[in-house]
């Protein structure tokens, strides 16, 4: 019997565990928890969207009786973390299991004690050998300018795409989130200190064969954690170091750029393209055009986050869909143009599929 779960605080990031309930694994969805004056989603269906409640509803009606997990997760904008005082002390009162995302990891470092358990990273494969294995069926790399680009949207969106289409398809997700539907999570070698560079290349590799030997997929999607570049001096985005593991460790036969919300000239476009396969090794076949904006907070100093308005996001891409090079995973058409494009072009010249 599948367990009951609410998700708190629920922001537009989340939508796919909404959207795509029907693939939880041992859960289903109950309620999706917005705290007072958060953002509306008037465009989710009624169907999906009676499963949203305001914070103040959930207390006032006794709603943490009716589920048995609570899912804790950090939105895109800087909370303060007294946020989660409330919520936490009723479920752990009520007896609830609680689950948080790696991100809350130094807010609460509670994965040790009872009823509280850390959405961790899936462990490595370890291998001895020297040599990086061949993966022998196709490989869509899926990477972003930074955190927060909308990576695990298009992760999710192609593999349903594929899959109607009557394909086989092992997800390697960016977000440990994936984890409650099922999918795989890159490996947590990546995060590793006690391994060199060579090493976590090699049991990445490791990693993605042993899924390929054992699921025997026709198509991996593997998303790629962090950025590919860092903003600034002061907000270094990890330095592209992640992306450069994963890509050392596999050979794509198609990869996605995810990019920030703007209107990018066809220049821009190329230089990104160059940097990606001078740096990285990767050639960009695809650009998504995400929802968010990406801004430093000097202040805070600190990287933020912002959504903006879909009808926006389709004027600024709209002189790219034409030749199929750029897309919106919100945009049925344009998205799912890009992805017919890319069975094709996976038909015409890989065997394997």
């Amino acid at each position: 019997m599948k367990k009951k779960i609410a998700i708190y605080p629920f922001y537009k990031g989340l939508l796919p565990l909404l959207l795509e309930d029907g693939e939880l694994h041992n859960y289903e969805l109950t309620y999706a928890i917005v705290p007072k004056g958060w953002e509306s989603f008037e465009e989710v269906e009624d169907k999906r969207k009676n499963l949203i409640c305001d914070e103040e509803s959930f207390y006032s009606e006794d709603l943490m009786s009716n589920i048995d997990v609570l899912l804790l997760c950090k939105p895109l904008f800087q909370v303060d973390k007294s946020i989660y005082s409330c919520i936490t002390a009723l479920a752990e009162e009520k007896g609830k299991h609680i689950i948080y995302v790696p991100e809350l990891e130094p807010v609460f470092n509670h994965s040790g004690l009872e009823g509280w358990e850390c959405l961790e990273l899936e462990s490595s494969c370890t291998t001895k050998s020297n040599e990086l294995a061949s993966i022998d069926v196709p490989v869509i790399l899926i990477m972003g300018m930074g955190e927060n680009c909308e990576k695990w949207d298009v992760q999710l969106k192609l593999c349903d795409s594929f899959r109607k289409e009557g394909y086989k398809i092992s997800l390697i997700s960016s977000n440990p989130l994936s984890r409650l539907m099922g999918y795989h999570t890159i490996p947590s070698c990546i995060d590793s200190t006690h391994l060199t560079f060579t090493q976590q290349v090699e049991n990445i590799n490791a990693f993605i064969k042993n899924i390929e030997q054992i699921e025997s997929p026709d198509v991996i999607i593997l998303g790629v954690p962090g950025g590919i570049l860092k903003y600034s001096s002061a907000a270094p985005n990890g330095y592209g170091y992640l992306p450069f593991l994963v890509c050392n460790a596999v050979v794509p036969d198609i990869t996605i750029l995810s990019l920030y919300c703007g209107n990018y000239e066809e220049t821009h476009l190329k230089e990104i393209k160059s940097t990606c396969l001078y740096r990285f090794g990767v050639n960009i076949d695809y650009y998504h055009i995400s929802e968010n904006v990406c801004l430093y907070n000097s202040e805070a100093r600190q990287l933020e986050y912002y959504s903006v308005d879909h009808t926006y996001l389709a004027e600024n891409i709209s002189d790219f869909q034409a030749d199929m090079l750029t897309f919106n995973s919100s945009n049925s058409d344009s998205r799912e143009g890009v992805f017919k494009r890319i069975m094709r072009e996976l038909q015409d010249n890989i065997p394997a599929i």
